[in-house]
């Protein structure tokens, strides 16, 4: 089974979906396969949908494919490090420098 949720929910990936056209699509398919019928089949459908069920969500899974939230989360909390850290100074960073760590 393929785990691509184009592919999976029938949905072509290369035109400009909106959220309600992914949407119509998931209900529809949930309608065929009813989560008491085909349990395993509902939940590969229910995945794919996460991932792509809003103009974000599509977004990242252009960029970034499978691993989006994993790869995505790691960025922002890089930028969010970067960003808390202050900045040194270059007379900071020349202090540095001229002072001798004791040890």
């Amino acid at each position: 089974m393929t785990h691509d949720p184009y592919i999976l929910l029938g949905l072509p990936s290369h035109e400009d979906l909106t959220d309600e056209q992914v949407r119509q699509r998931y209900l529809q398919l949930i309608r065929e396969f009813p989560p008491e019928q085909q349990p395993a089949r509902f939940a590969a459908i229910r995945a794919a949908y996460e991932k792509i069920r809003t103009l974000h969500a599509r977004a990242k899974y252009r960029l970034f494919g499978a691993g989006a939230d994993e790869t995505l989360d790691q960025i922002i909390e890089e930028v969010d490090r970067a960003a808390a850290r202050p900045r040194p100074t270059l007379a900071h960073l020349f202090e540095a420098i001229e002072t001798p760590k004791k040890l």
